[in-house]
C-alpha cells in the first residue's frame, strides 16, 4: 500500500489518483503529482515553490500548453517579466487559439515597455474572444501610450458598450478626449466618474480644466475649489483656482 501525499489515505500501488481526495499519489514520475503540488503551493502563496513544482511537471511533460501558461503566470507574479513572456510564447507555440494567454502576454509586454507587441497580443486576444472585456481596457491603455488616441478612444468606447457602468473606462475616455483638445466631449465622461466617485481629486481637476476650456467658468471654479478643499496640497487645482479668482477680480 502507498499513501496519498495530500490526505495520507492508504491506497493500492497501482492507483494513480487517490480515491479519497482525487490527488495523485506519491508517484513523482507522474506529471499530475507536480501539477497538484504547484497548485497547492500557489494557493498557500508560496509562489517560488509553485514555480519549482511546475518546472518539474514540464520536465516530464513538455507538450502541455497550460503548464507553460501557468508557469508564465507564476513568473509574472514574481516580477520576472522576461521569463513570463518566454513561457507564454511557448504556450502559444503549443496552442495558438487560447485568448487568455495572449491577454497575459500583452500585459507582460506592456510592463516591459514593448508597447507595439502588447497591442499585437491584445488584438489577437480579442480576435479570438471579442467578449474578453478587460482586454479592451488594456488595449486602450497601450494605444494611449503609443500616441494613437483615436484607437484608444475606440477601445474604451467598446469597453463601455460591453460594460456601461465602467467608471475607469469613462475616466480614460475623458482623458483621451481632453488630450486631443476635445474638452466638450470629455465633460460627460468626467461627470459620470464624479457621480460615482465625488471625492476623486484627479477627476475634479480634469473636469475643472474641461469646464475652463469650454468657457464654463463657474463650474470650473467649483471643481477646483472642491479639489483644494479635499486636498490642500493639490497644487494644480490650487493654481487654477487662484488664477480664475484673480481674473474675476480684475
Amino acid at each position: 500500500m502507498k499513501k496519498c501525499d495530500n490526505c495520507n489515505n492508504k491506497m493500492k500501488p497501482e492507483y494513480i489518483f487517490c480515491p479519497n481526495c482525487g490527488c495523485p499519489g506519491e508517484d513523482r514520475s507522474n506529471p499530475h503529482f507536480w501539477e497538484k503540488q504547484s497548485m497547492r503551493s500557489r494557493r498557500k502563496g508560496k509562489t517560488r515553490d509553485a514555480i519549482e513544482a511546475n518546472l518539474k511537471y514540464i520536465e516530464i511533460d513538455d507538450k502541455d500548453p497550460y503548464a507553460f501558461k501557468n508557469l508564465g503566470d507564476l513568473y509574472y507574479y514574481t516580477g520576472n517579466i522576461d521569463l513570463s513572456i518566454h513561457n507564454y510564447l511557448k504556450s502559444i507555440e503549443l496552442k495558438d487559439d487560447f485568448a487568455d494567454t495572449y491577454y497575459y502576454l500583452g500585459i507582460s509586454y506592456y510592463r516591459c515597455g514593448k508597447i507595439s507587441k502588447s497591442v499585437e497580443s491584445l488584438e489577437k486576444c480579442l480576435d479570438l474572444n471579442p467578449d474578453f472585456i478587460i482586454a479592451y481596457y488594456w488595449l486602450g491603455i497601450t494605444y494611449y501610450h503609443k500616441g494613437e488616441r483615436q484607437k484608444a478612444i475606440d477601445s474604451f468606447e467598446k469597453l463601455i458598450e460591453l460594460n456601461p457602468e465602467s467608471t475607469i473606462a469613462n475616466y480614460h475616455l475623458g482623458v483621451n478626449f481632453s488630450s486631443v483638445g476635445e474638452y466638450e466631449k470629455a465633460i460627460p465622461y468626467f461627470e459620470k466618474v464624479i457621480s460615482a466617485s465625488p471625492d476623486d481629486e484627479a477627476v475634479l481637476y480634469h473636469l475643472g480644466i474641461s469646464y475652463f476650456r469650454t468657457g464654463k467658468f463657474p463650474e470650473a471654479v467649483s471643481m477646483f475649489r472642491k479639489s483644494v478643499e479635499l486636498n490642500a496640497e493639490d497644487s494644480r487645482s490650487k493654481k487654477m483656482l487662484e488664477f480664475m479668482l484673480n481674473v474675476s477680480e480684475v
